[in-house]
Order: structure tokens, then sequence, then C-alpha cells
């Protein structure tokens, strides 16, 4: 009997939230015109861990041999003119709301250092931003592609069929599943991931005045620029998380990549974990090394 109740009621809860993300998909979604679409079978998604500068030294060859699919501030580095990414993913409304100097900085590298042709994937959120609004024009090597970010809960199969129809994503707290969705979408069979250590929990710290702090470490900086630093919001928020606010944002971080595995198995694609370091545990973890290069 107990078991008769508990499959009713998460029928019931996946029929409630299955009908209010269909609502959402009709009221805020929009058409995907100029999607783009692979030209080959595999892709390479580059988190900004501190591994990925592992990665870089030890399978140089192989991030020549794969379209490259970039986050957030990469733009800043040295490697984003060397490696020449073909897609590059902005999710943070941060980057287009905020002033901060990280998102200046990554609009000046975006804008003066982009010399071949580069799909800027954002939300359609963005189209309200006066920063990405001239990015066009400012460089017409950059081509902005929008994507909905339309969260579906609900229904595994109804929302595999949204995805497909890029009218619904996965609920994406980090970049990094947006940027394995929009992978399989524009269709990589096979997508490798690459500096996504995702150990945020070993670089936390509570400090005296009880505001919870994290070390900020990407693979561009080096140890003398890795500090702690309160752990806010967004890039735009000075609001800090509490202890329970981070773990269950991790929680629905991992999550997302869960269900990312569930819509590549679907597709027939697949996804590989290929970072030196790295607490996620969704995806076969490979080595290039022991990859044939497509």
């Amino acid at each position: 009997m107990e078991k008769i109740v508990k499959e009713l009621v998460w029928f019931m809860k996946q029929s409630a939230n299955t009908f209010a993300s269909i609502i959402k998909v009709l009221i805020k979604s929009k058409s995907s015109k100029g999607f783009p679409m692979a030209a080959s079978s595999s892709a390479i998604v580059l988190g900004n861990g501190p591994s990925l500068r592992t990665s870089l030294e030890k399978y140089p060859a192989f991030f020549h041999q794969h379209p490259l699919i970039a986050v957030n501030s990469f733009s800043i580095t040295p490697e984003y003119s060397l490696l020449k990414p073909t897609y590059y993913v902005v999710l943070d409304p941060g980057f287009w709301f905020g002033d901060s100097e990280v998102v200046t900085n990554t609009i000046k590298g975006l804008v003066e250092k982009t010399s071949w042709p580069l799909n800027l994937m954002v939300p359609h959120l963005a189209k309200k931003s006066p920063l990405f609004a001239t990015l066009e024009k400012q460089n017409p090597n950059i081509k902005l592609v929008y994507f909905n970010y339309t969260v579906y809960k609900g229904f595994k199969g109804i929302g595999h069929w949204l995805y497909r129809k890029n009218m619904a994503m996965p609920q994406s707290q980090n970049v990094m599943v947006a940027s394995l969705f929009l992978a399989l979408n524009i269709g990589f069979k096979e997508v490798y991931l690459f500096g996504a250590d995702h150990t945020w929990h070993e670089s936390l710290m509570v400090n005296n005045e009880n505001v919870v702090c994290f070390k900020d470490s990407h693979f561009y900086e080096g140890t003398e620029k890795t500090t702690y630093r309160p752990f806010y919001k967004g890039i735009h928020l000075k609001e800090t998380f509490t202890s329970e606010e981070v773990f269950v944002t991790f929680s629905k971080i991992f999550k997302g990549y869960m269900q990312v595995e569930h819509y590549s198995k679907y597709l027939g694609s697949k996804i590989y974990n290929a970072s030196e370091v790295s607490f996620i545990d969704a995806f076969e973890r490979t080595k290039p090394s022991t990859q044939q290069s497509t």
C-alpha cells in the first residue's frame, strides 16, 4: 500500500511539473532559427577548472583535432587566441546585466581577439543587454546564437522531445551543464569534457563573520592570485550563499549532469569526462590517448 501511495504521489508531482513546464515553454520559448549544426562527429567542452592547464600540456594535439566549446571568461586567456574555439557559451545573467571587471574583460577579449568565425551562444534574455547587442557590429567574426533557457521538469519522455526541439533545457546551475546540452543539440555524437574539476567543496570555509568563502581557482590563475573570497550568488550580486544554499546548489549542478547524460543516451550520443580531476560521476571517464581522433 505504501508503495502504491508513493507511486501515486510521484505521478501527480510529475504531472503537475510537466503541465507547468509546458506552459512555461509556450510563454517563454522562441524560435531557434540559426542554430548551428555540427560539421564533425566530435567536440570538446572546455571547463575553466585548474586541471585544464594539465590537460592542455599533456594532450596539446588532441585539442586541435576537434571543434572546441569555451565558456564564461575563457576569452581573457592567451589560450583563447591559440585554440580558437568554434563555440562559446555564456549563461550567467551577470555577463549581460553586470559591469564588473570580469564582465568588461571578457567582452573586451571577445571583441579584440576573435579573428575567426565564432558562434557565441547566449539565452534569449541576453538580447536585452546593451553589451551583447553591439558585439556583432564590433566584430563581424562573432555570430550571436540565442537559445531557450526554459527549464523543464516532469516526465522524461516529454522533456527529451522538447529538448530536441530546442524549446527547453534541463536546469543548468552551472554553465558546463548548458554547454554539454548545447553540444548534443548542435549534433555532436561524441563530446569530451575537460577542466570540469568541480571540487569546490574542498575549497570552502566560513570566516569569523559567518560568511561562506571559497578559494576561487581557475586554470588561468596562478597560486599567487588564489585567495579566499566571499561566495557571492552571482557576478552582479552582493549577497552571499549560506552553507545550506551552497550544498543545495551543488546538488542541482550534479543532477543537471545526470539529466544531460540521460538525454545523450536518448540521442544515441556519448559524453566522456576526460578531466584530469573531476567530482562528476555522471559520465564515462576516459583519457585522450585511448581515443581515436575523428
